[in-house]
């Protein structure tokens, strides 16, 4: 079936290969040798707790699905994690990567968690909102001004409040937050420049009531649809330009089919890496240390990686004949005042003292 296209790391493949070593170290346990013996003889590797040694934990496999290009940063970030964890575990954890939507677009990721038949997704927050409310403050248009305003908020203590609402409401545990950075616009035929360059354009958006606002009040005419679908809706002509951040444009090879991309920044693409807290309860204490440890050192991974990797990809995106299409203070401003009523409308539904938090951080 189509689950079983997963995603090898290499860290895994030693992990899983040093299992062979596993019955030495039982045999040694069933003869008496504690743990701690062999914690510090270094059978055990580094960071691994005498839990391990003494049997106390079996094997574990998890499933970790995303939406996304095996390219794309988040990806790699994905594959990190998983690595780190069979690393740190002695491959005593086997977390199973799936890209690409291959076993669910976001929204059937989510749901797939609260089931337990997927126990760890990145999924956008503006996919998560659909399940958590609050979680809208992420999108509301032109909230944060660069990526390290961002940072700030969602690392911060009234992000892990809202954190703590979601597995509340959801049974949905927050890991950590990585980005797929600024959304932009890309279109087939149109520079799109200002506000009225949006007129009559048919744009497909993410399923979530704030990005269809913002389309329809810069005058587009907007749809939404899963993120898999849209090379095939813009190749055929089905919409006339979509919006995504750069690092999805070019690993998902939309301006391949597009003529225009511009720099708008009008919303911050957290991303969620969330897993199933039934999951996360039942594992052993020292394996959710590490999973914990795991999935922030993969976060700030991927978000250096990803800004590493942005100027590369405008940089090869033009040289394949997209225009790119960078708006000044001026211009961007014209976006904002035009988004205006969608940040009041949405904001409305929100705290206010969440809203403010997310403006100063």
């Amino acid at each position: 079936m189509k689950g079983d296209k997963r995603c090898s790391h290499p860290e895994a493949d030693a992990g899983r290969a040093s299992q062979l070593l596993l019955p030495t170290r039982r045999t040694l346990l069933g003869l008496g040798v504690s743990g701690g013996i062999l914690a510090s003889t270094g059978l055990l590797p580094a960071g691994v707790g005498t839990a391990w040694a003494q049997g106390k934990a079996a094997d574990f496999k998890l499933k970790f699905g995303h939406p996304y290009n095996v390219k794309h940063p988040l990806a790699k970030g994905a594959e990190k994690f998983a690595g780190l964890v069979a690393e740190r575990t002695a491959g005593a954890v086997q977390i199973d990567v799936y890209p690409n939507s291959t076993i669910g677009a976001s929204q059937a990721l989510v749901n797939g968690m609260q089931m337990g038949a997927v126990d760890i997704a990145l999924v956008p927050t503006t996919d998560v909102a659909t399940f958590y409310e609050p979680l809208d403050v992420f999108y509301l248009p032109f909230i944060f001004s660069d990526s390290s305003h961002a940072y700030r908020f969602s690392d911060g203590e009234a992000a892990a409040a809202l954190y703590d609402g979601l597995k509340s409401k959801t049974g949905l545990r927050y890991l950590g937050m990585m980005e797929s950075g600024f959304r932009t616009i890309t279109t087939r035929n149109t520079a799109v420049r200002a506000p009225d360059d949006m007129k009559g354009l048919k744009m497909r958006v993410p399923n979530n009531p704030i990005n269809i606002a913002t389309f329809r009040a810069l005058g587009a005419n907007a749809t939404s649809m899963a993120l898999s679908e849209v090379f095939t809706a813009l190749q055929q002509g089905t919409v006339d330009g979509q919006d995504n951040p750069i690092g999805n444009v070019y690993s998902f090879g939309f301006y391949k089919v597009q003529g225009h991309q511009t720099l708008s920044n009008h919303q911050w693409a957290g991303i969620m890496f969330l897993m199933s807290d039934a999951r996360f309860a039942a594992l052993p204490k020292d394996v959710q240390d590490i999973v914990a440890a795991a999935a922030r050192e993969s976060q700030d991974w991927e978000r250096a990686q990803l800004q590493r990797e942005n100027s590369s990809y405008l940089d090869l995106m033009s040289k394949d004949g997209l225009k790119i299409i960078d708006l000044n203070d001026e211009e961007r401003a014209l976006f904002r005042a035009k988004t205006k009523s969608v940040a009041d409308e949405f904001g409305r539904n929100l705290s206010p003292d969440l809203i403010q938090s997310a403006i100063k951080a």
